[in-house]
């Protein structure tokens, strides 16, 4: 402390005796002091006047800006597609410009920097702002590619394989291109079942859709499709509420073709006629005939001969070209023969007494005796009864009929029962039984 005290004293002795004391210095001290107090200023930091600290911050801001200006024509190198010769710059068609691009491994992501280039955008300073905002929009550029985010998890319950891009997210899940309807068949001729199954997977929902305005909310359900076309067949699933996923499916109905024919000649004789099958079906490529006595045909429009008569039930069956099928079946198809026989039911006794019941065909004395009209009949057999069952009259000749009479006197007016059976020319049997009104002369 005593030293201190001392040192005080001596200074301030020092600076009472110096302090009217005038130093000349030589010219040469006085350029080296106001270098030392120049480089002492220049270090030191003052708003007013340039200093170390103006020219570091004019050094680092070059420095950013060369590497800026540097960085950007790599980018201009690398987004710049080399248009092809003959074509001018900006004449670059879409499909071009995109053979460009992944030339270039550059995606579309990368079109604004293509102003960069354009000799009529500006100065410097315009495109380092280009480039700012690109770099703003934190899109990241490399020589060889972009890097692109991978796609976000598809469904935890794997119900897809495929990847799902971000336009196709619904709510909740993700929208699958399809896959996941097993239909038993996708197409038939009508009417056509089908049974639909859903893939493995969880969800608490589904909603179908069949493309003809049916609907089912059933996990596996079936369905009938009753008319040709084409059906869109839509699930809808869902998960506590929300659309899940979609899927679609196509089931297609082939048309069924229209079997149809005519059997000519209409009132044909068996077994004397040939027979011919015209086939007016629609929409078939194929036919097949069964003429129901054994034999069939392939053909388009067949002939067919008959061994004896009979009950005979002609069927024709057509094809599509998908294999669709259609039949006609005509029961009995020769009972419309050229053979028949018919009575009256009615006629008027000669009063003048009893003619035999001969009669000439289509004469007067026709309608006074009762007779058939018939063709190709070689069997028969007439009976007439009275009301309470009495046999009145019998023949079995075609040519003799009834004529009113009953035991040489004329039967009383009112209605009496006939009864006829026999055969045909070509064997077919016939019996037939009617009543038949006796009028009063």
């Amino acid at each position: 402390m005593k030293g201190d005290k001392e040192d005080k004293v001596l200074r301030e002795l020092f600076r009472q005796k110096l302090d009217n004391v005038e130093v000349i210095t030589s010219p040469s001290v006085d350029a080296i002091i106001m270098r030392r107090l120049g480089r002492k200023e220049f270090l030191r930091f003052n708003p007013a006047r340039f200093n170390i600290w103006y020219l570091g911050g004019i050094l680092i801001a070059g420095a950013a800006l060369a590497v800026i200006l540097n960085s950007g024509s790599d980018k201009i190198k690398q987004v710049q597609p080399q248009e092809p010769p003959a074509q001018a710059a900006g004449e670059m068609t879409g499909e071009n410009r995109n053979v460009a691009q992944e030339e270039t491994g550059v995606s579309r992501i990368n079109e604004p920097v293509k102003s960069i280039i354009n000799p009529d955008a500006g100065t410097k300073e315009n495109k380092s702002e280009a480039l700012n905002d690109l770099t703003d929009e934190k899109t990241e550029v490399r020589r060889d590619n972009i890097k692109v985010s991978p796609p976000g998890p598809v469904s935890r319950d794997g119900l897809f394989s495929e990847s799902i891009s971000g336009k196709d997210r619904l709510q909740g899940g993700s929208k699958a291109s399809g896959g996941l309807i097993e239909p038993s068949v996708t197409e038939g001729c009508a009417p056509l079942r089908v049974k639909f199954r859903i893939k493995p997977g969880s969800f608490d929902a589904c909603r179908w859709s069949f493309g003809d305005g049916g609907y089912s909310a059933e996990t596996d359900p079936e369905w009938i499709f009753d008319e040709e076309g084409e059906y869109k067949v839509t699930l809808k699933i869902f998960n506590a509420n929300k659309l899940l996923s979609e899927s679609s499916a196509t089931i297609t109905i082939h048309p069924k073709p229209k079997a149809h024919f005519e059997i000519t000649p209409e009132a044909a004789v068996i077994p004397n006629d040939e027979i011919r099958f015209l086939n007016y079906s629609s929409g078939a490529v194929k036919s097949r005939w069964n003429f129901g006595d054994g034999n069939s045909s392939d053909l388009n429009e067949p002939t067919h001969s008959y061994a004896r008569f009979g009950r005979y039930n002609v069927q024709l069956i057509v094809f599509s070209e998908y294999g669709c099928s259609d039949s006609l079946t005509v029961k009995n198809a020769f009972s419309g023969s050229a053979y028949f026989i018919n009575f009256p039911n009615a006629f008027i006794p000669n009063p003048t007494g009893p003619s035999g019941g001969n009669y000439i065909p289509k004469g007067d004395e026709a309608d006074q005796v009762f007779h058939p009209v018939y063709s190709g009949v070689s069997e028969y057999q007439l009976k007439i009864f009275s009301k309470l069952g009495i046999l009145i009259f019998e023949s079995n000749d075609v040519n003799i009929g009834w004529d009113g009479y009953f035991k040489g006197q004329i039967a009383k007016p009112g209605v009496y029962i006939w009864k006829v059976r026999g055969n045909f020319l070509n064997g077919e049997p016939f019996t037939k039984m009617g009543d038949v009104t006796l009028l009063k002369n």
